[in-house]
């Protein structure tokens, strides 16, 4: 009789996967949708004073101007981007703990410590791949993850390994591209039980 195991697995793994791509999409088009909107209201407000309405501002008891809505609009959308940056870095580990979490499953190591490399051994062993850029994926979540607080320094480890995968330096935050996180999304894809390709919406 023919095992259904592996059918159930990529079943599994694909569906997992598609409900996390669910998630990101219907996260970045909500910001994406806040951004427009407020676009919309900073272009009705700069027509508005063109067409001689006066400023939307706070002065202080000298005269001196505080703040004025443009400037308001701005931080707004600063504060969207970074937003969505954080959805982003969120679904990217979202997606390397949902491989973990499969392949110690499969492993059986349920309530057991998983070692990365273990796991990448035992996916080459069942045909899982794993990709190319796995190593690379597993640095990028541990430097999003822990930052300067951990022991290891995965952002050099990074560097060395592949720095396409970097992301970019916010202040004391890292934050990647979607770029990158289409390369993570394929990256555990191509190291599990799938053959399909992952599409992030666009």
């Amino acid at each position: 009789m023919v095992s259904l195991k592996p059918y159930f697995r990529s079943h599994h793994f694909e569906h997992g996967l598609r409900m996390l791509e669910k998630g990101y999409v219907a996260a970045r088009d909500s910001l994406d949708g806040e951004i427009d909107r407020i676009n919309r209201e900073s272009r009705a407000y700069e027509e508005a004073l063109a067409n001689g309405a006066e400023p939307i501002a706070d002065y202080d008891e000298d005269g001196q101007l505080l703040w004025e809505q443009s400037q308001v609009f701005e931080i707004n959308v600063d504060d969207v981007h970074s937003a969505l940056c954080e959805v982003r870095k969120a679904f990217a580990i979202a997606l390397y703990h949902f491989w973990e979490d499969s392949v110690a499953q499969w492993m059986e190591l349920s309530g057991k410590q998983v070692d990365h490399d273990k796991l990448v051994r035992y996916c080459a062993s069942e045909g899982y791949g794993p990709s190319t850029d796995l190593e690379a994926v597993r640095c990028l979540i541990n430097h999003l993850k822990h930052g300067r607080n951990s022991r290891t320094d995965w952002l050099t480890k990074l560097r060395a390994t592949d720095p396409s995968f970097l992301p970019e330096a916010r202040g004391a935050t890292s934050a990647i591209s979607e770029d990158i996180l289409f390369r993570v999304a394929a990256a555990i894809l191509a190291s599990g039980p799938n053959k399909e390709r992952l599409r992030l919406t666009t």
